[in-house]
């Protein structure tokens, strides 16, 4: 698993690194529509949708793009805790739409269990076994066409993989694991942005840990409130960014368990974490 883990990684980068250079042009009235974006994040906590995924990684990517059309590649290269005793690498595969305010993609989510890239059994809700997953995306940014409205909305639904539950009459379901997220920046001074966002998921599945999400009146369904300051510097084609970030998962939490649960190391309900990037973008 670590050669093929490597190979992947050192694939990515290479991609990146010729692409770049092969690609980068600094005329960019020729009106082509291409674009290029490659780069990585370092986080010092992969946190994602009110989950803490591993402590300190590397998220490289590579993006391209066409007159909103857009193709991606992502990698988090990192360990689960700080005593990287084990790794969590993962690769996930977009392809998408994004204009207007307006993204509809898809993402493949491999996370190197071992198992094939594309799990046998299709779409099948028997693919329990693997590793791997799809998700279909619908979103829309108003601050892409007003710029002083920075509001968006976001849909994600699971698919594809393994994503089932068993249900009261001891079959296998899919769940369609779904998650939808609000989010606002405010603009502060000295150009930093302070995103806000709140997730929640509507039905059972993987954010409610298959459990029944309204079947007490106490479940809270909300399982990401998610502040995060961030400031970016950009020089040409160039992009730096650095950002500190505080997340609280709080599905299920009530007034007889708050303490506990927010107390918990185990649980990691509350997250805080930093990060930085560092991005090359052209266009041709």
């Amino acid at each position: 698993m670590k050669k093929q883990l490597i190979s992947w990684a050192l694939a990515l980068v290479c991609v990146s690194a010729f692409s770049y250079q092969a690609f980068g042009n600094d005329d960019h009235n020729n009106n082509l529509g291409l674009s290029l974006e490659v780069g990585a994040d370092v986080v010092s906590s992969y946190l994602w949708r009110g989950q803490n995924l591993g402590g300190i990684s590397i998220q490289p990517s590579l993006t391209f793009g066409w007159r909103g059309l857009y193709a991606s590649a992502w990698g988090n290269i990192g360990a689960y805790n700080w005593t990287f005793e084990e790794l969590n690498p993962e690769l996930d595969i977009t392809i998408g739409y994004d204009n207007y305010g307006l993204q509809l993609d898809l993402t493949h989510f491999y996370y190197f269990g071992g198992e094939a890239y594309f799990p046998k059994g299709g779409f099948a809700a028997q693919e329990i076994e693997s590793s791997s997953t799809m998700e279909a995306h619908a979103g829309f940014h108003l601050g892409d066409l007003v710029e002083s409205v920075p509001l968006s909305i976001d849909w994600y639904t699971t698919i594809y993989g393994a994503d089932c539950y068993e249900n009261e009459a001891g079959e296998w379901q899919r769940a369609w694991s779904t998650y939808i997220q609000v989010g606002y920046t405010f603009n502060l001074p000295l150009g930093i942005g302070l995103t806000t966002n709140v997730g929640f998921t509507p039905w059972r599945g993987m954010y409610s840990n298959y459990e029944e999400v309204w079947k007490n009146a106490k479940t809270v369904a909300i399982n990401n409130i998610h502040v995060r300051a961030e400031r970016y510097f950009e020089l040409k084609d160039i992009e730096l960014g650095i950002w500190g970030e505080c997340m609280l998962n709080c599905y299920g939490i009530d007034k007889t368990n708050l303490t506990t649960e927010l107390t918990d190391k185990e649980n990691q309900r509350l997250n805080l974490g930093i990060g930085g990037c560092l991005y090359f973008s052209t266009e041709w």
